[in-house]
């Protein structure tokens, strides 16, 4: 059986010699059953509360946009489209959105609210008030919660005060997101899998911090046997991603035709200069030739030409889907 990211993080860092499990300390009287954090660095120089995220709030997105679907302004989309898409043609849409975010990111926040009041109880248990709080949030599988969506809530909660103008959540110095369920976007068939640092506010002071980043998703890499690259960026975006169960399915699968056109379209869109109205019209178009081919008693074409617009309306579903065009459009065309 396939041990869990939880698990195997923990082997890693019970290994380093600089790190002690402090469920395997024996606490000072008083202390027996406080909650308290993960891993003590250096004696308490650092304190490491791990967390994993492990419940798939995606129903949540199913359940929001079923409450929407009757509406005159909801779109019609063949095949698997970006909420964004979906809720752009929604006047009320960009509240939708912030309603979602939040749903979706609650099990960040709350792995911050458990994790600060942790590392502030083990402060107070081994009298180290001037330790940095290092969050580690560990996600294997769930998928909405995309490298995007955590980042900047992350660094929403991290930045956010309290009434007294101090951080809310002064006990967190910085947050380590790992990921084993997305991959960087590169032309190599290796898996890059993202391991991404937030930093707060009180970072900045804390020059050693770096040092202990830095060794300990180094040794993070060594203990999976994948190599270390490291890139500072502004603003993290999923479209430097990939979920790592899509790239499987590319390695794994002979490609299918349609997907070959899919990936050819990508690497040249020669419809994205067009209007939005006049990818529709060509879309349409091609539609009105391929239909007497599909219909009893009509005129079959030629193999060559059937397999020439079908590469053709490929490429035209590709770019809609990139732009989240709505096809109810396609009646307005004469398109049924």
């Amino acid at each position: 059986m396939t041990t869990s990211l939880n698990d195997r993080f923990k082997a890693f860092v019970s290994k380093l010699p600089f790190v002690k499990a402090i469920d395997d300390l024996k606490l000072p009287p008083g202390f027996d059953q406080s909650k308290r954090a993960d891993f003590l660095i250096e004696n308490g120089h650092a304190i490491i509360e791990l967390k994993s995220l492990e419940s798939d709030p995606k129903h949540k997105i199913d359940d929001e946009l079923e409450n929407h679907k009757e509406r005159d302004e909801f779109p019609l989309f063949y095949g698997e489209v970006e909420l964004g898409n979906i809720l752009k043609y929604l006047p009320d849409g960009e509240e939708i959105n912030e309603k979602l975010f939040y749903k979706l990111s609650r099990s960040v926040a709350q792995s911050f609210k458990d994790a600060d009041r942790q590392i502030k109880a083990t402060k107070d248990i081994f009298n180290c008030p001037d330790s940095i709080g290092l969050l580690v949030l560990l996600n294997e599988s769930i998928s909405i919660l995309s490298p995007e969506l955590i980042s900047y809530r992350a660094s929403q909660l991290l930045t956010m005060t309290s009434d007294d103008g101090n951080p809310h959540y002064r006990n967190i110095t910085s947050v380590w997101v790992i990921f084993e369920n997305f991959s960087l976007k590169t032309k190599s068939k290796t898996k890059f899998l993202p391991s991404i640092v937030i930093d707060g506010p009180g970072a900045k002071e804390r020059l050693e911090l770096n040092r202990l980043l830095n060794t300990l998703q180094k040794g993070w890499a060594g203990f999976n046997g994948v190599p270390y690259v490291t890139s500072e960026t502004g603003r993290v975006s999923d479209s430097q991603f990939v979920r790592t169960s899509e790239l499987d399915k590319r390695l794994q699968q002979p490609i299918r035709r349609h997907e070959v056109w899919r990936e050819q379209y990508r690497a040249n869109p020669y419809l994205e200069s067009l209007s939005d109205d006049a990818v529709l019209s060509h879309g349409a178009r091609l539609f009105s030739l391929m239909t007497p081919n599909f219909l009893k008693g009509g005129r079959k074409l030629p193999f060559d030409q059937m397999i020439q617009f079908m590469e053709g309306w490929t490429h035209f579903l590709e770019e809609v889907r990139t732009r989240g065009l709505d096809l109810k459009r396609f009646h307005e065309m004469g398109v049924p």
